[in-house]
């Protein structure tokens, strides 16, 4: 990563009493830094080198400025939750807001947007400067009213800054974030508040009560807004296996009680990760651990994966201090582990920066509604033990967990996993991965659910089609049927058309007692019968 420089500008705004929890505190202007990108340019970098806690302010569906809400005093909150943060201070960002956007500015009132920097989602295919959110729940929207003697008075606090190092700053935010922390646990407070698990906890606490009794209306069309029938891969296969148990339980309900019974835990920990209970039992026979046999099952998977060595090597130490670099990192994203919540980040040794192993959650993956309520999804990365010594240089042992995905697509989805970390490690040798992988990680779980998406929709559409052909020859058999216990007299029906037009005139000739006329004899006979002249008034044979 090298450090970027660029220009922001600066707005003095209102501070205030913060709201709920944190009401004790109130928040002066100087404990608040505002500023904005000049450009979309200069947007990128404020994307990229937030600090975890900015909450990112902006006109909704409409262009403007990326307006940040930051604060100073991190020895005492690094950060206010989006629901605590001062009514005045709300208020003035959304004017500097409304007031940098160039159609914005020209309404009487418009629609605001914020949200935690860490919701903000950026995608490569996207243009400069545009962002969408990785879970729209963490979004807060307000009309803002134009006020132009507000917006006059924060105009004169605007300054400028033109050499902005945003990546020393992000360090040294995140040595400060974790040096508190570590002051914190030596004290044993466990009340220590961090924004991002904060916002991520509520929100999955919201998801697990929407639909229940207790719930109330809100949360219920909440439950209909984000009812998503994007499902998992490999449909046939799943629905084979639910069919054959009988069960109407999902099938990582299924497949959890079935590894009960697995011989080992070493094999029950292989297969909660994709892998066969025949390759885990083989694997887990020539090897010492658990993570030894894993790391086996993933360096087999592929032609040109990469091989580990099998003798201990020696870390060089710029390698170790790319990983204490990256660790750092990690720990100020998220923070320190609490045992008792499954979707937390989790590190093997949190004291010792030269332990690398950890399991990530994937926030950017949303279980499909049908799955009730599965575990998260979870990425552990391995690499002490000689499993991948010299990350970042060589890629990292990974494996999936959760999500209630079924074992054959935890497979799946490890494989596109591997390939995309040895892609990133022979292209960026030496370069972090884990926070692309992250990304990548729920792009490709979302994927896959989307493929058993469309195979779930051909399945039910194919099934339609035979069942409506069913029923056709049915009703065809039966028919049939009826046709053979009440057969038809033979008649007009069972006639040529030659035959129909003799019958037919053979009818008219009895009717008419010998007075119908054959074909072309009324012709003949007007012919033949005499001219009456009008002048005259005689007939021409007279």
């Amino acid at each position: 990563l090298a450090s970027a420089a660029a220009m922001v500008f600066y707005y003095t705004i209102r501070g205030g009493q913060c709201l709920n929890k944190h009401s004790q505190i109130t928040l002066s202007p100087e404990d608040i830094v505002c500023y904005v990108g000049r450009d979309k340019h200069e947007n990128e970098y404020l994307i990229k080198y937030g600090w975890p806690g900015d909450i990112w302010f902006h006109v909704d569906g409409l262009s403007s400025a990326h307006v940040y809400f930051r604060l100073k005093n991190v020895n005492t909150v690094s950060s206010i939750p989006i629901d605590d943060l001062p009514a005045e201070s709300v208020a003035d960002m959304m004017q500097i807001c409304k007031n940098n956007s160039i159609s914005g500015c020209k309404l009487a009132s418009c629609k605001m947007v914020w949200t935690p920097h860490s919701n903000l989602k950026k995608t490569f295919d996207m243009e400069s400067g545009a962002v969408t959110y990785h879970d729209t729940k963490m979004c807060r929207y307000a009309r803002c009213d134009k006020d132009r003697t507000r917006v006059r008075e924060l105009e004169k606090t605007k300054t400028p800054d033109m050499k902005v190092d945003y990546f020393q700053e992000m360090k040294d935010n995140e040595r400060q974030i974790i040096a508190r922390k570590k002051r914190v646990k030596r004290a044993e407070n466990d009340e220590m508040y961090d924004p991002i698990q904060e916002d991520i906890y509520s929100s999955r606490m919201k998801a697990s009560r929407q639909g229940d009794a207790a719930s109330g209306l809100d949360a219920g069309l909440d439950a209909l807004e984000g009812m998503s029938f994007a499902p998992v891969a490999v449909a046939g296969a799943a629905n084979e296996q639910k069919e054959e148990s009988g069960s109407d339980e999902p099938l990582w309900v299924q497949e959890e009680e079935r590894r009960q019974g697995e011989p080992s835990v070493d094999v029950r920990f292989l297969s909660e990760r994709g892998y066969s209970t025949s390759e885990a039992i083989s694997a887990c026979s020539t090897t010492k651990s658990c993570i030894a046999a894993l790391s086996k099952l993933y360096n087999a998977t592929g032609n040109d994966a990469w091989e580990s060595p099998e003798a201990p090597v020696d870390v060089p130490e710029e390698v170790m201090q790319a990983r204490i670099e990256e660790k750092e990192v990690l720990l100020a994203m998220y923070g320190f582990a609490d045992d008792d919540d499954e979707a937390t980040a989790k590190f093997s040794d949190m004291e010792d920066e030269t332990i690398f192993n950890c399991t990530l959650p994937i926030s950017g993956y949303e279980a499909p509604e049908r799955y009730d309520q599965p575990p998260p999804l979870m990425l552990e990365v391995y690499v002490d033990n000689n499993i991948a010594p010299l990350y970042p240089n060589e890629p990292p042992v990974i494996a999936v967990v959760g999500g209630g995905l079924p074992e054959v697509q935890l497979r799946e989805l490890t494989k596109r996993i591997q390939a995309e970390a040895l892609e990133r490690a022979k292209e960026e040798p030496g370069e972090p991965q884990f926070f692309n992988l992250i990304a990548f990680v729920g792009e490709a779980a979302e994927s896959i659910v989307q493929e058993e998406a469309a195979e779930l929709k051909a399945e039910q559409m194919k099934l339609f089609q035979a069942e409506k052909a069913a029923a056709k020859l049915l009703r065809d058999e039966q028919t049939r049927e009826e046709r053979l216990k009440n057969p038809k007299p033979s008649g007009v029906a069972s006639m040529s058309q030659a035959e129909r037009r003799a019958y037919a005139m053979e009818v008219a000739a009895k009717a008419g007692a010998g007075n119908v006329s054959k074909p072309g004899e009324d012709n003949e006979k007007k012919a033949a019968a005499p001219k009456y002249n009008a002048k005259t008034g005689v007939r021409d044979r007279d």
